[in-house]
């Protein structure tokens, strides 16, 4: 068998790093997803060793640094970007509120000042 051209390296797995990230990202952003984007991310994987385009160590070790990146990534932008997101609902524009969602349970609607022990400024 000849060797791949350069540029053409089978590890890691590209699919499983990808796989690997989103993942992760998913599952940061709505955990109750988990059951479904875990089980979909491992299936991505052994396609690729199944589909016999990889080894089984090339798709394992593309889940680490792809899952790894991308809770680092959540962990360094989840503060900037709830600020983001929080001064866009702050300016009450419309397009901001819709692309921002809903936000916290009445938060918008002063319902929080109806709460015992809940002090509002």
């Amino acid at each position: 068998m000849a060797c791949p051209p350069p540029g053409d390296w089978s590890f890691p797995s590209n699919h499983s790093v990808l796989a690997g990230a989103a993942a992760v990202a998913l599952v940061a952003a709505a955990p109750r997803l988990a059951p479904v984007v875990v089980p979909a991310a491992l299936l991505m994987a052994f396609s690729r060793v199944f589909a016999g385009v990889h080894y089984p160590h090339d798709v394992a070790l593309g889940l680490l640094p792809g899952g790894s990146v991308a809770a680092l990534a959540v962990v360094v932008a989840a503060r900037p970007a709830t600020a983001a997101v929080q001064a866009a609902r702050a300016g009450g524009i419309r397009p901001a509120l819709r692309l921002t969602g809903p936000g916290a349970p009445g938060a918008a609607s002063g319902a929080a000042r109806n709460v015992p022990g809940c002090r509002l400024p």
